[in-house]
């Protein structure tokens, strides 16, 4: 896959969060974020790292969680240390 579409993946992955937010009833606690990496990051890359990151502190990529969580907290820590950069909206 090309660079233009991981990019465009990770455009819309937000998007089907912050939908997902809305129908569970807007909690205004919910984290809305990307993550971004310099160019020279994959889809690949992305995938394996996320998978790394959301199994070693017990996040679940497709259930909502909260910012103020200490998963999240571990998650968001260890996605940092792997080169991405947080982006929330």
């Amino acid at each position: 896959m090309n660079q233009q579409t991981f990019r465009n993946l990770m455009i819309s992955l937000p998007l089907v969060v912050v939908l997902g937010a809305c129908a569970a009833g807007g909690q205004s606690n919910l984290a809305t974020h990307f993550w971004q990496a310099d160019a020279a990051k994959t889809e690949r890359d992305y995938k394996r790292d996320q998978g790394h990151c959301s199994k070693a502190h017990q996040v679940e990529p497709t259930a909502p969680i909260t910012k103020d969580s200490l998963s999240f907290e571990g998650y968001r820590n260890c996605m940092i240390e792997r080169g991405y950069v947080l982006r929330t909206y």
